[in-house]
């Protein structure tokens, strides 16, 4: 029992597995004058408070083969002996088919006889004085303040765990935390994120793979962390530290946040109990999988999928809301090649009303009742990025004349050429530092131009982007060729631009992860015109 943390987590998910829906929590001096653990769980006779500070007692097991498929949080039977010898505990214990309860109190160890006493149907365990026959333990203990806020972090994770169960941590007279047992994750989050966070929050119900099924909360790009502190992962119903589905969630989350910035969620994983090893560590935080590779490949695309849903547009029209009529392409735009029919074609439309462009670099529009502010650059990258990445639908244009570039000293090796060809630049060597380019994405259309592309060689040459993955190449084709800031846009330009982005899945922000669009809403204008 290494603080006063520990014990909370083990008193608790005692009062899980015995099926308790009701759960409080109250401490006082972070833990070590006195933890309460109340619950309206099953509850024990007189015979199971006897035996359960027993060392390796335990009515988790009924037989061997139990130990090779674990569906519940405790099973050693150690947690309630180790705390009994270092403190002053008293349990009591009243099952559902009992007038009474018993109570047993042990201090530091020494076992005092079992009396009768009055209470509600559960368990009512006190620890008092923990640690107190041992200075050295002792001695190590953080502040009050900081082994309370352990204890908080404690019950955020099993509260997000088992969002069927309602929970409330009280710390020195102080609701901390209250969750309302609703089954609901989502409130759950919202309970431990904060009101402000739970617009952010985006649920998903069980995905099914082939090995493992997913459910959870995840929250929105325009809602991060700094660190990832605010990442939960459970397992059959236990939380988790576990690098693969870190590196999962990252994944799902590529190009959609600065690399600062780490997502939030609290993702549950279910998997058939067999085909995980949850005891390769003593407080079962880590698990090992039985095909750990499978399982992470698995998590990364049904991760994926839901963080893609999560920001795919969902707009209503509402009774003030205009949809600006779709220009013909304009026959002065500035271009390398006509673009095809396939090419103007609009993709269904997304209710708005546009009303302009501010400083040449940022498109205004109103749109379900809110302020939208667009960065022309940052919408017009995440439009080529996604493109470029559609291999089956990708089209080329192939240059009539081909485009001439020098790139001067630069050394470019063909395996660099046939990088960018995968994304639809067919280049050659013609002679010296001379290169032919003879197909571009047909996305680019008027903004793509020699520049672009010597900058990009360039890159490849210096190995910055040496050998990187297509996603890295089309990140970078991207940021080159979009629409820069300062570039003025006619109407029509405007409106293609929108519409474009918003048939786009992951409008929400760049490749780079910064944001396309900031949105206010009519309560938050007149909010920073109205100030309290």
């Amino acid at each position: 029992m290494e603080r006063p943390a520990s014990a909370v987590k083990e008193l608790v998910e005692n009062s899980l597995d015995a099926q308790a829906t009701d759960i409080v929590v109250e401490v006082e001096g972070g833990g070590l004058t006195l933890i309460r653990v109340t619950d309206n769980g099953h509850g024990m006779d007189k015979d199971d408070l006897a035996v359960s500070i027993l060392r390796h007692a335990t009515s988790k097991l009924a037989s061997i083969t139990d130990l090779f498929t674990i569906t519940t949080l405790g099973f050693r039977g150690e947690a309630l002996p180790s705390i009994a010898s270092v403190s002053h505990l008293t349990i009591k214990s009243r099952q559902r088919d009992s007038d009474y309860g018993h109570m047993l109190s042990c201090i530091t160890g020494e076992r005092q006889e079992i009396q009768i006493t009055g209470m509600p149907v559960g368990t009512i365990i006190e620890v008092g004085h923990l640690f107190a026959n041992v200075p050295a333990r002792l001695k190590f203990m953080k502040s009050a303040r900081a082994e309370g806020q352990r204890i908080a972090q404690c019950m955020e994770r099993l509260a997000l765990s088992h969002p069927a169960v309602r929970f409330t941590l009280v710390l020195d007279g102080r609701t901390a935390l209250q969750s309302s047992g609703s089954s609901s994750l989502s409130d759950t989050a919202a309970a431990i994120f904060g009101a402000d966070a739970a617009k952010h929050l985006w649920a998903f119900t069980a995905v099914k793979g082939r090995n493992i099924t997913m459910s959870g909360v995840l929250a929105r790009p325009a809602f991060t962390r700094g660190n990832r502190g605010w990442q939960y992962f459970f397992l059959n119903g236990r939380c988790i530290e576990h690098r693969g589905l870190s590196v999962a969630l990252d994944e799902a989350y590529r190009t959609l946040l600065p690399a600062t910035r780490f997502p939030v969620a609290a993702v549950h994983v279910t998997v058939n109990p067999a085909a995980v090893d949850v005891n390769v560590h003593p407080a079962k935080t880590e698990v090992r999988f039985s095909d750990e590779r499978a399982v992470v490949a698995e998590a990364i695309t049904l991760l994926r999928a839901q963080v893609a849903e999560m920001n795919r547009p969902k707009y209503h029209l509402g009774s003030g809301s205009l949809t600006s009529p779709p220009p013909p392409w304009r026959d002065d735009f500035p271009r390398l090649a006509k673009p095809s029919s396939a090419q103007v074609s609009y993709l269904p439309k997304v209710p708005y009303r546009l009303v302009g462009q501010v400083m040449n670099s940022y498109l205004v529009i109103e749109r379900d009742g809110k302020l939208v502010v667009v960065d022309q650059h940052a919408a017009h990258e995440r439009i080529l990025f996604e493109k470029l990445l559609q291999k089956n639908t990708l089209e080329v244009l192939n240059l009539a004349i081909p485009l001439t570039v020098d790139l001067g000293s630069a050394v470019v090796s063909a395996d660099h050429l046939s990088a960018i060809a995968r994304l639809g630049i067919a280049c050659e060597h013609f002679g010296g530092s001379t290169y032919l380019v003879r197909s571009i994405p047909a996305v680019y259309r008027g903004y793509f131009d020699q520049q672009t592309l010597r900058e990009l060689l360039t890159d490849l040459s210096e190995d910055r982007t040496l050998l990187a993955a297509e996603e890295t190449l089309a990140q970078a084709l991207a940021c080159r060729a979009a629409i820069k800031a300062h570039t003025k846009l006619s109407p029509a330009e405007m409106v293609e631009l929108l519409d474009k982005l918003y048939a786009t899945d992951r409008s929400v922000a760049c490749p780079h992860g910064r944001p396309v669009e900031l949105s206010y809403t009519e309560e938050e204008l007149f909010r920073l015109f109205h100030p309290k």
